[in-house]
């Protein structure tokens, strides 16, 4: 006997089931598909120029990547994103491609979440505080290597403590991922 099923659940003439929506399974697809919008929203607010049809792809993309998170949908979204991103944008814009990097951090991170249990599961407060903590420590290391570079390019020729610096930084990332 299986578990009752909380949410809107549609079915075919033979009573098979061929979707289930509930409230934790929007919330997953939302947070998978929302952070890919912004990105996109960023980049056209930096290049108004642009086309208009890669944003669109992109975004159907990260809804089939919310659809079918365990496949390699994902990724094709993710590269595509960034391929974009290197695209589009010309000028100078270190802090907006920071945000655009934090989306993509939401964007896997969600996936990942949404491809590790099985589907309609509901996550825990614990484990969602667990991943925004980890997702924060990874910005802000992040955050922190892009204020060096930015002092090291204002400078010239950075020292040797702002090198070693930055490589501190980037060698703090895999502990920031895991003390989250």
């Amino acid at each position: 006997m299986s578990a009752p099923v909380t949410g809107l659940v549609v079915t075919d003439r033979d009573g098979s089931r061929l979707l289930t929506l509930t409230l934790p399974g929007l919330v997953t697809r939302l947070c998978v598909v929302l952070p890919v919008f912004l990105a996109l929203v960023v980049v056209d607010r930096l290049a108004p120029e642009a086309p208009w049809w890669p944003p669109l792809v992109l975004v159907v993309l990260a809804a089939a990547a919310a659809e079918l998170p365990d496949t390699s949908v994902g990724l094709v979204t993710l590269g595509g994103l960034v391929a974009w991103w290197l695209h589009a944008v010309t000028g100078p814009s270190e802090w907006w491609a920071l945000l655009v990097a934090g989306c993509g951090l939401a964007f896997h991170t969600a996936l990942a979440h949404a491809a590790a249990g099985p589907p309609g599961c509901t996550p825990t407060w614990a484990v969602v505080r667990r991943l925004a903590a980890r997702c924060t420590g990874v910005l802000l290391v992040t955050g922190a290597l892009a204020l060096v570079v930015e002092i090291a390019e204002e400078g010239g020729e950075p020292p040797l403590l702002v090198v070693g610096l930055a490589l501190a930084l980037v060698a703090a990332l895999p502990w920031a991922v895991r003390r989250g």
